[in-house]
């Protein structure tokens, strides 16, 4: 319907030609399209010319002898591709990484206009309630380590009196801050 609309209103379908070559039209729409072709000598024309490009695309294809690839192709692209891949390493990218992200954040809010105010609101929100919840995890992580430090303190006081046990504690204090670290390592890799 649409490119019956098009042409009873005098403009021409030049955007369906490459469909109607490429057959993705549906078949009504290509009986439409051929009735205009012959009816219209500016879209007849465009269609032979897009036919004459195809038809030189394809025998210069033809022409062309076939390239063998080597079996480890592929794997020889990736492993050239990962290796010339630098990442984020230097200093100087993650500056000019950025410098791009701040430029598209400008950019961003240009675009916004008027409604960039509602955006920082929207923003601050977002990061007061994330600081919200980071400050309350902060105290609680707080809150457990001064009731660890005044158990230990409760606990060690009572051995520190006696002799045999004063090196025992700071022992077992020693050997869980070793077994930690290499917990912490583990769980890195």
């Amino acid at each position: 319907m649409e490119i019956v609309d098009s042409i009873k209103q005098g403009a021409c379908p030049s955007a369906d030609i490459c469909a109607y070559l490429d057959g993705e039209l549906s078949p009504q729409r290509e009986i439409e399209l051929e009735k205009h072709f012959a009816g219209c000598a500016v879209c007849a024309e465009e269609l032979n010319i897009q036919k004459q490009i195809l038809c030189a695309i394809s025998s210069s294809l033809e022409n062309e002898p076939e390239i063998e690839l080597p079996k480890n192709f592929t794997k020889v692209v990736v492993a050239n591709a990962e290796s010339s891949v630098s990442g984020l390493r230097r200093p100087r990218e993650r500056y000019n990484a950025v410098f791009i992200c701040a430029g598209l954040l400008l950019f961003c809010l240009f675009a916004l206009g008027a409604d960039s105010t509602r955006f920082f609101a929207t923003v601050v929100q977002a990061f007061d309630q994330v600081a919200a919840v980071g400050a309350f995890v902060a105290h609680v992580a707080y809150d457990l380590a001064v009731g660890a430090v005044i158990i230990l303190r409760s606990v060690t006081s009572q051995f520190l009196s006696d002799s045999t046990f004063s090196f025992v504690v700071p022992g077992m204090f020693a050997v869980s801050l070793f077994i930690l670290s290499r917990l912490a390592l583990l769980h890195r890799s």
